[in-house]
């Protein structure tokens, strides 16, 4: 999720949960351990059962030392499922944030409800109720702790977030609808924790100017989407170029201006996707660290994509 500058840059592929994104999927009814199952499985957990039982609580009865080992187990077994879950649905290359917090907590998520009939939009959607409930979190209460609950409240709808494309991985029926889905469902929970935020910074300190600039930064994010679709459209985009040919010459390295570009544009995908450092500056009761470097954001992507279009078009 985020801003349009992801839509264009690279964290259309952070968002392209439900499409696969060229993650490994799995092979149809792998079970929770994959290629380790049946008697991988057995040895696994025999090998976990003795290490237990020789380090479980002194002086514990029988049964408590019973109990104490299967519930252990039990934990030791789920933490395996999740682990396997997670290598199968992961994405290469991916931001560090989801690949080092939200998809390991996400994977425990998944593997709790692989086994059921939860699907992946349905994950999809729900994300967006609990990003609802983040927003009404930063407005209804004030003070530092309130501005932590809604950041931890909004994380938990990233996770989610990550979970849906991560069952459909793992189920091998991510789609183009189920991306599209997804990438609706992002954009509507960047309009609402903008307004959100905008309002909060009202109250609390009672300038207009922060909400002035929640609508401009609302225009500019919603200009930055449309004219992303626009352009992305095959009546405007073109057939996809193909692949180069075996043989072909390597395409020459990057020059340094090539690179100092591709430096700040990395930066300002960062502080487009906000989930991963929106925690951070609440923790610190300073919401506006994200607030005005978003709008900033969004407004310079939308005017370069307004210029490239007005530059195509113009002289037609």
């Amino acid at each position: 999720m985020g801003g349009a500058l992801g839509v264009l840059g690279g964290e259309a592929d952070v968002r392209d949960e439900a499409a696969g994104g060229g993650a490994e999927a799995p092979r149809a009814g792998a079970g929770a351990l994959g290629d380790n199952a049946g008697a991988g499985a057995g040895a696994v957990l025999h090998a976990i059962w003795a290490e237990i039982t020789a380090n479980a609580p002194k002086g514990a009865s029988a049964r408590s030392g019973r109990v104490w080992v299967g519930f252990t187990v039990a934990c030791r077994t789920f933490q395996m499922s999740a682990r396997e879950v997670y290598r199968k649905t992961r994405k290469i290359p991916d931001l560090f944030w989801n690949a080092y917090v939200c998809r390991p907590v996400a994977a425990v998520l998944v593997d709790a409800v692989k086994g059921t009939r939860i699907t992946p939009n349905q994950i999809t959607l729900s994300a967006v109720f609990v990003a609802l409930a983040s927003v009404a979190l930063l407005i209804a209460w004030p003070g530092r702790v309130g501005l932590i609950a809604a950041a931890v409240v909004f994380e938990l709808s990233y996770v989610l977030d990550c979970a849906d494309g991560m069952l459909a991985r793992w189920r091998g029926i991510a789609s183009p609808a189920g991306h599209l889905l997804d990438f609706l469902m992002d954009e509507l929970k960047a309009f609402c924790i903008l307004a959100a935020v905008s309002v909060r910074l009202f109250l609390e300190h009672g300038d207009t100017r922060f909400l002035l600039l929640g609508l401009f930064g609302l225009v500019a994010l919603a200009s930055g989407i449309a004219l992303t679709t626009f352009i992305r459209r095959p009546e405007i985009a073109g057939p996809k170029p193909a692949p180069p040919a075996q043989g072909a010459p390597a395409a020459p390295p990057p020059s340094i201006a090539q690179r100092a570009i591709g430096v700040v544009e990395s930066c300002a995908k960062f502080l487009i996707h906000y989930p991963s450092y929106i925690l951070v500056v609440a923790l610190f009761g300073r919401i506006e660290l994200y607030f005005l470097p978003y709008v900033a954001v969004n407004a310079l992507y939308a005017a370069r994509a307004f210029a490239g279009v007005a530059w195509r078009f113009g002289r037609s």
